[in-house]
């Protein structure tokens, strides 16, 4: 029973989570926070200024400086002389109102830099609602609604604070938890393709190897049976041996390719391009005539280019066999700067219209060929003639 081949089809991978604008923005939040915070003790220092320097103002505005400028270092000492600055205020004589306001957009910093909420709440909150009772004697929201105002609004700021902080960490952990989820699912696609190459290598040996092996034992047997004066149907059967062979090594090497998952690690013992010689003659016995002008084939070449010389020779001479007429140029060589150089010219049968490779594949075929490893494929043709030239890089960069 013949399995029937499927396709591959890679998992919708997960798309990472769009980050609410709180969440994205922590950074701005803290530049902002600290200018406004700057801004207000500016202010501060200028009523203390226009004041004449009374001892309360000039204490609170040196104790709230001190902590907003502990802040990103040292958050606990800034929250003790956050909270500090009302206090003194309103002990010395001094009107807190701004000690206030500065201490909530610290309880705001504070905690969306780390601080507890609760506990940074909790100490601004305490801090003012005492300057409140300080000033006032009261903490009777009817009687002064600063009391109310201040407590709350420290509690609320340190709130708002650890609410983005919090934010910002379950995005991040999200987005850690996507990439960990689009990781796996590109390790199982990769899985996947492994099998399916090993599936793919199986069949090809369990079919198409078994295949041609048969047709090769039938024309040995064919051969056997020949009369003895039948040498030229001899001769053609023993050359169309040669070609089952060498398709079943070519079967082999691409069974080695699927395995390994790389051309580069398909070491055969010839490389590819010494084998040119022998399928120029292979052409030759078919009937087509070839002029060849062969350099130096025993040049070491990576095995990818290797492959892909005589991949794109033996689709051009099998372009010309097909499409062409009379003899047809073959030459190899190198150039000083490192490349290789195959060009195939051919006469061009009458009639033909358009690309000399008859409409087909091969062109496109040898031009990914050739560009994979760096290399390219260029073409030309007029009335008469069809020219096919390739440039590869011999040393594996770019030609």
């Amino acid at each position: 029973m013949t399995r029937q081949p499927h396709q591959i089809r890679a998992p919708r991978l997960p798309r990472a989570p769009r980050r609410p604008m709180g969440a994205r923005g922590g950074a701005v939040l803290q530049i902002v926070t600290t200018v406004i915070m700057g801004l207000a003790i500016l202010v501060e220092l200028v009523m203390v200024v226009q004041a004449g320097f009374p001892l309360g103002g000039v204490v609170a505005v040196i104790t709230m400086s001190a902590g907003v400028g502990l802040i990103y270092r040292f958050p606990y000492p800034a929250l003790a002389l956050v909270a500090a600055a009302p206090l003194v205020a309103a002990i010395l004589g001094w009107a807190p109102i701004s000690n206030w306001s500065i201490a909530c957009f610290a309880a705001f910093l504070l905690t969306l830099r780390g601080l507890s909420g609760f506990l940074t709440g909790a100490v601004i909150a305490a801090a003012n609602l005492a300057s409140v009772w300080i000033v006032s004697g009261t903490l009777n929201p009817a009687v002064n609604a600063e009391a109310s105002v201040a407590g709350f609004a420290a509690a609320a700021t340190a709130a708002a604070g650890s609410a983005v902080r919090e934010s910002r960490r379950y995005w991040r952990e999200l987005e850690r938890r996507t990439a960990d989820a689009i990781a796996t699912r590109a390790a199982a696609v990769d899985r996947s393709v492994a099998e399916e190459r090993l599936r793919i290598a199986r069949d090809l040996h369990d079919s198409i190897g078994h295949e041609i092996a048969v047709v090769n034992m039938h024309l040995g047997a064919a051969e056997v049976h020949l009369p003895p004066e039948a040498q030229a149907s001899r001769a053609d059967l023993a050359a169309a041996q040669r070609s089952v062979q060498a398709v079943l090594r070519e079967t082999q090497q691409i069974l080695r390719i699927l395995r390994v998952g790389s051309e580069a690690d398909d070491l055969a013992p010839t490389p590819e391009h010494g084998r040119i010689p022998a399928l120029i003659e292979s052409y030759r016995q078919a009937g087509l005539t070839v002029e060849a002008t062969l350099g130096d084939l025993s040049l070491p070449l990576p095995p990818q280019v290797s492959a892909a010389a005589y991949r794109i020779t033996q689709e051009a001479l099998t372009n010309a066999h097909k499409h062409g007429t009379g003899t047809v140029s073959v030459r190899l060589g190198t150039t000083d700067p490192g490349a290789l150089i195959i060009e195939v010219v051919n006469m061009r049968r009458p009639g033909a219209t358009g690309s000399a490779l008859g409409g087909g594949h091969g062109l496109v075929g040898m031009q990914e060929r050739a560009a994979s490893i760096g290399g390219r494929v260029d073409v030309q043709s007029d009335e008469s003639l069809f020219w096919m030239t390739a440039t590869l890089p011999s040393n594996g960069g770019n030609a």
